[in-house]
């Protein structure tokens, strides 16, 4: 979980705990389950409705789904920064600058969420995420906005510092190129497909974390995706280690 720091209008520095992908996809599924949820009931009573007069019913349709539509915007903007699933998973939407973020921000959030997530799956928000390094996705670059993390701060080495197996060669000296964040995200990933096995987000977030990881150190790897994420994960730690062996010596 990465930390990233804000200077307020006081001088004031403030460390916020990006949010991880896992909660973002979390959260983002939790929305579509509620959204579900809605459309089915709005459905029932169209039915119900149309039964007596069906012309009323379709009327129910139309007005009660667009909603769905503008479903994120109204959250944010009333909520503050919160849908219901960043509400459950305790993140929320906050501005880069300390300031809370306008209606304009959240607009622009919106807008771009149609490009970045609907219409890609997710795929784009994640990559962009990934290479970011503040948990931002495109939407939030423009909006100069990020998803904080409401829980208690996590000890970061605790989460992205392992054991190597023992005889474990390296296999990526690449893996310098990447920071501690990015490290964490791949343990996030990880664990999230470790508790969401064969779950059709779950392997597409490997998949694209993949992608990302390959595309930020370049290289094209042939092993298995979680064999890989593993190894880059054993790598980073390794090099570690030998880097701070280095210093000592």
């Amino acid at each position: 979980m990465e930390t990233f720091t804000i200077n307020t209008t006081q001088n004031v520095l403030i460390r916020h705990n990006t949010a991880s992908i896992g909660d973002r996809v979390m959260a983002s599924i939790l929305d579509l389950v509620f959204i579900f949820v809605y459309m089915a009931i709005i459905s029932i009573l169209s039915n119900i409705i149309s039964s007596f007069n069906n012309k009323f019913g379709s009327v129910i349709i139309i007005v009660f789904y667009i909603p769905v539509l503008f479903y994120h915007l109204i959250f944010e903007i009333f909520y503050q920064g919160q849908s219901l699933g960043k509400k459950i998973l305790k993140i929320k939407v906050a501005k880069i600058d300390g300031s809370e973020p306008t209606l304009g921000s959240y607009f622009i959030r919106w807008i771009f969420r149609l490009i970045e997530i609907t219409f890609t799956g997710g795929s784009l928000a994640l990559i962009v995420v990934f290479i970011n390094g503040k948990g931002q996705r495109l939407g939030d670059i423009v909006a100069k906005t990020t998803v904080i993390s409401l829980k208690e701060k996590a000890d970061l080495q605790k989460t992205i510092y392992v054991e190597v197996p023992q005889n474990y060669i390296l296999k990526y000296s690449e893996v310098l190129l990447l920071e501690e964040v990015d490290i964490s995200t791949v343990v996030d990933v990880l664990r999230y497909y470790g508790e969401n096995p064969g779950s059709f987000q779950a392997n597409d977030l490997i998949r694209q974390t993949v992608m990302a990881v390959e595309n930020k150190i370049g290289i094209k790897t042939t092993e298995p995706p979680i064999e890989f994420l593993r190894s880059v994960i054993y790598d980073f730690n390794l090099s570690f280690k030998e880097d701070k062996d280095a210093v000592l010596f």
